[in-house]
Order: C-alpha cells, then structure tokens, then sequence
C-alpha cells in the first residue's frame, strides 16, 4: 500500500545509463522491508536497504537507487520517526556519487506529505528540504514551491514582510522547468506580498518579469486581470494617472470581462474617469477621441460617463459642480475603498475641468481681461493665475500676463522667420485665388462668345 504513493517505487524498467541492474535485488528487499517493518524491525529494515543503496548507487542505477531512497523515507515516514527521515533525507541526498533522479524523486515525495502535517513539522520538514536542494538546478522548481509554502505560513501567521522577504527573492522567471502558468502565477504572487508591504520599486520590477503579451493567451485571461489590477495599485501611488487608464483599458480589453456587464461596465467607467484625470497632452486628447467613437455602443449604457467624456472633447467651458455630480461622485475612483486618495482625485477632476476651460478660452480669445477669465473659471486671480501657468509651463497654452494692466495675452510671441513664413503663406493664397479667379473670368467669357456665335447663326 505504501508503495502507491510513488509511482517511481512501481516502475521496473531498466535504468539505460546502469552498469549493473539490481532491480531483482530492489524487488525482494523491498518485499523483506515490508515484512520487517510489520515486525517492527524499522531500523534493520533501513539499513539493509542503504547497504544496496550503496551499490546501486556506484553503478549508476538511477531507477533502483530512486526506489530504494524514496522506500527509506516512506517507512519511516509510515512509522511517524521523524527525526530519523530529516537526518535521513540529508544524508542520502549527500552521499557521494548520489543521482539526480534519486534526489528529485525523494524530495517530490515527501513534498507531497507536507499539507497533511501539523504546521511545526511541515516548518521541519520544509527546513530539511529546503538545505536538500540549496544550489541544485535540477530541483529549482521544487525549492521555488518549497519557498511559497514558508511564504503562505508566514503570511498566514501575519508576518507579511517577512514573506515578501522571502519570495521576492527566487528569480523564478529563469526555471526553464517550471510550467508557464505556475511561473506566472508565482510572480504575481511575489507582487502581490511586495505591494502589501508597500515596495513599490521592487513592485515595478517583478513587474517587467511578465511580457505583457504572454497575458493575451486564452488561458491566462484571469491572469491577466490580476495583473493589471496590481498594476493599477502601483501607478495611483506613482500618480501615472494615464497608466492607471490603461490598465483598466486591457482590463475591459479581457474576454472574460467582456463577458460580465457588471465588470465591463466597472472596467470601462474607470478607464474613463481616470483618462480624465490624466494631464492634457497628445497622447491624453487622442485616447479621448478613440473611447468616444469605438465604444459608442457600450458608452450608452453608462450615459453619465458618456457625457462627461463629450464635454471634455466639446470647444465649450464647463460649469462646476458638475451635473449628475453625485453619480459620478459615488464611483469607486472618488471612494477610498479599494484604492486610497479619493478626495485627491476629485478635486484632480475639479482642476482638469477649470483646464479645459482656460484652452477653450485660449481658443476663442487673443486678449482678455484678468476679472473677465475669473468671472469665466469661476476662480480668484491667484487660483486663475496659478491654472494659467501650470498650462503654460507645461506647453499646453502658449499665453503671457500683463498683472499692471490686468491683461492676458494668448498666443506665442512671433519671431522674423515665422513673421515671414506667414507673410509667404499669405502670399501665396493671395497669388491662388488670383489665379483660380483669371481661370474662372476665361471659363465665363468662353461661355458668353460660344452663346453670341449660336444667336448669331440663328
């Protein structure tokens, strides 16, 4: 019965790489053993299977040597002796000459035991295995999983830094052994624990550990969610608001989330809201224009946001408070739960809208006075000022103030070559129209001869 926990004890097949086979020899001692450890022989028992251990051992019988390592741990393991398999376990996979196989076969089996145990003997025994493969690369995989059992117990017992501690440190990207779904569910893992202990530099580089286009896979797609959820942890507290609109973009982009209205609908309204908040550029106004046509359909199902998103883009100045401000004010985004700083990010909308305002004004207007732009923002003159030249320093607005005279200049002062490329462009309009209007005179005069000659030949 002990020998159906291992299939490797079942497996009689010769070793190729052997110089001798002594699976005979493995077959009746292991049969002996049995019969010795119901006696209570358990001791006897081990030892005269480490006596053929040792020449399977030197002639290179993976197979037997395998079968006969993991018989040892089983019956002493059977026999609840538990410090005689640790000593056990570290001696066997330190004798000399000891292969591979035997080592990896014995460390999966007992690795197998260890959620049935108590917690301080599961904590021995992974300290046992854990010294067993240190350093070996055929059993890498092993001691990665060996890692994120200790991290579990520790996160479970609340020591959480010491469990990012711990994890964060196997380079699990590297195991070729390693499946690709478990790999990328350890590295998730290992960014999970280093944002719970808020090290977001380490966050950012566990991150870049995921090619972003292995998450596009069919079978990775709740995967891939996890992913950029943390993600977005990681760019509200870096204030990346565009990053953290991506994010929730390829969110929405997932299958499965399309699949949910509940989840695309949450998915889509914050990838609005916090495209909004981004600050002004090229990049900012561009995604505006592609949410607003591609998902016109799905839009009109939140209209709210639908609206809010078309008085950004409309060449029109906004009133504040907002309509419908207490809808949009009850999204998470400008809630504290899941992500802190609610308020900072509602009064962040407040200062986009009062932007967008003053590049609407800038568009309409070449001069203006200080009271008629607060009038306009409904803002003091330090607060317009402050707007004003935030726009300015970062190249959105291009306009000068005249405080003694209470004046605003819009526009970028000219220099002589774009004084003189106007004056040539000007020129050369002017030099068009007057050619396109002798062509139009000589179309009409053709005309008018074509018609005297047919009156005259009536």
């Amino acid at each position: 019965m002990a020998e159906n926990l291992n299939p490797v004890l079942g497996n009689l097949a010769k070793d190729p790489k052997a110089t001798e086979d002594y699976s005979k020899d493995v077959e009746e001692v292991i049969a002996r053993v049995d019969t010795m450890k119901e006696a209570g022989r358990v001791m006897e028992a081990v030892e005269e299977m480490l006596a053929l251990e040792k020449k399977t051992r030197q002639a290179s019988d993976g197979i037997s040597t395998s079968r006969l390592l993991c018989k040892i741990c089983q019956i002493l393991y059977d026999v609840k002796e538990w410090a005689k398999l640790q000593e056990h376990i570290v001696m066997l996979a330190k004798k000399r000459g000891q292969t591979k196989r035997a080592i990896t076969d014995m460390v999966k089996l007992v690795m197998s035991w260890l959620p049935a145990l108590e917690k301080a003997r599961m904590l021995e025994l992974i300290g046992t295995l854990s010294d067993v493969t240190d350093g070996k690369i055929f059993v890498e995989v092993e001691r990665a999983r060996l890692t994120g059992m200790l991290a579990k117990i520790k996160e479970d017992e609340g020591k959480l830094e010491e469990a990012a501690n711990l994890l964060q440190e196997v380079q699990v990207e590297s195991f070729g052994a390693m499946e690709r779904r478990e790999k990328t569910e350890y590295i998730l893992n290992q960014m999970r624990l280093v944002l719970g202990k808020k090290d977001f530099v380490r966050t950012q580089i566990i991150s870049k550990k995921l090619n972003p286009k292995l998450l596009e896979a069919e079978d990775f797609q709740d995967l891939k969610v996890q992913y950029y959820e943390y993600m977005v942890r990681y760019w509200l507290h870096e204030k990346k608001f565009l990053d953290v609109s991506k994010a929730y973009q390829s969110i929405f982009n997932t299958a499965n989330v399309q699949a949910d209205e509940a989840k695309w609908k949450a998915a889509l309204t914050a990838h609005a809201l916090y495209l909004l908040l981004a600050p002004y550029d090229n990049e900012q106004e561009d995604m505006m224009h592609k949410l607003d046509k591609m998902e016109a359909k799905k839009l009109d199902k939140v209209p709210v946001f639908q609206e809010l998103i078309k008085i950004f883009l409309r060449k029109e100045i906004t009133a504040w408070p907002l309509a419908n401000e207490a809808e949009i004010k009850s999204h998470p985004v400008f809630q504290d739960s899941p992500h802190e700083g609610a308020s900072v990010r509602w009064d962040m909308l407040r200062k986009r809208v009062v932007q967008h305002n003053i590049k609407v004004i800038s568009e309409y207007y070449d001069q203006i006075h200080t009271k008629r732009l607060c009038e306009l923002l409904g803002l003091s003159d330090r607060e317009a000022e402050t707007e004003l030249s935030e726009l300015v320093c970062a190249k959105f607005v291009a306009a000068k103030i005249d405080r003694p005279a209470g004046e605003i200049r819009f526009g970028r002062k000219q220099n002589y070559t774009d004084r003189l490329n106007d004056w040539s462009d000007s020129i050369t309009k002017m030099l068009d129209l007057v050619e396109n209007s002798c062509h139009l005179i000589q179309k009409e005069q053709m005309v008018h001869a074509a018609r005297a000659k047919l009156k005259a030949k009536k």
